[in-house]
């Protein structure tokens, strides 16, 4: 376990275990069986709106910039996602299919674990270039097109990784380009750029981050789950601790609604609980 360290703004990211409600251990719960509303949503864009410093939907919500408090102590745990220049970073948050994924899984979060989740009304965002970066635990990033960081950039997240941040990070839609996708490559090529002398690695089912809460010994994935890649995470590891965790399948999607194929409802169930196992080890390891 990470000590609890005061955050400033050269410090280490916000310590895992201050989100812990109960310091023993994690705990969860079996997910209720009407966790899956019907509600519907349509697409829409994310423009930026500067008077507010939000992201905007015209007529589909807002993604919010979050700040964290002043007060490191009084802080929760907050699903953020990462804004990022090359791609479409906001993905499944204004192109809503069911629900908005990042707040429904926030609530399933809430609802099944004893982390202490912070719930609000809108998704939440940081910038690459934003201090506030280094706040974070843990950050989740997606899209569709892939991503284009310039030397600085690529230097701040490599910082944020070696200061202990967690990256969970996926490809919205494997099947574009041929099947490789688009975000797959791009990912694979970035981890280049921050640690050349290490790469993605396939991830066993042996692995703790399986059984953080829920046991998974069968690998069911996000909304997809397509040969050759999408059968199978990734991850980065450094010392033994994964720091990068990458999907290919899309729990993201799976989160936001969209039908699973092929197990269709016990696929998103699995989904949503391997995303709670994820979230579960950056906070414990």
């Amino acid at each position: 376990m990470v000590d609890i360290i005061e955050h400033t703004q050269h410090d280490q990211p916000t310590p895992r275990r201050r989100f812990l409600k109960e310091t023993i251990s994690l705990t969860t719960s079996a997910l209720a069986a009407n966790l899956f509303s019907t509600q519907t949503w349509a697409d829409g864009w994310a423009q930026y709106e500067p008077r507010e410093d939000v992201y905007y939907g015209s007529r589909y919500g807002l993604i919010e910039h979050h700040r964290p408090s002043d007060d490191p102590s009084g802080e929760k745990f907050i699903f953020v996602r990462l804004q990022y220049p090359g791609g479409d970073w906001y993905t499944n948050v204004v192109n809503y299919y069911r629900w908005p994924a990042d707040l429904k899984f926030s609530q399933v979060l809430s609802s099944n674990t004893s982390i202490d989740v912070g719930n609000y009304q809108n998704p939440q965002y940081v910038s690459i270039d934003d201090d506030d970066l280094f706040a974070y635990p843990y950050i989740f990033m997606t899209g569709h097109r892939g991503i284009r960081l310039s030397k600085t950039q690529t230097n701040r997240l490599r910082e944020y990784i070696e200061r202990g941040g967690f990256i969970h990070a996926e490809d919205c839609d494997i099947r574009l380009n041929g099947g490789r996708g688009f975000m797959r490559p791009s990912v694979h090529r970035l981890m280049g750029q921050l640690f050349p002398s290490k790469k993605l690695e396939r991830l066993d089912l042996s692995h703790p981050i399986y059984h953080t809460l829920y046991d998974h010994d069968e690998y069911l994935g996000g909304d997809k789950f397509i040969y050759p890649y999408a059968t199978y995470d990734e991850a980065l590891m450094i010392d033994g601790r994964i720091v990068v965790y990458f999907s290919s399948t899309d729990y993201n999607c799976a989160w936001e609604g969209r039908p699973c194929s092929p197990g269709g409802e016990e696929q998103r169930r699995w989904a949503f609980e391997q995303g709670m196992n994820i979230v579960a080890y950056a906070l414990s390891h």
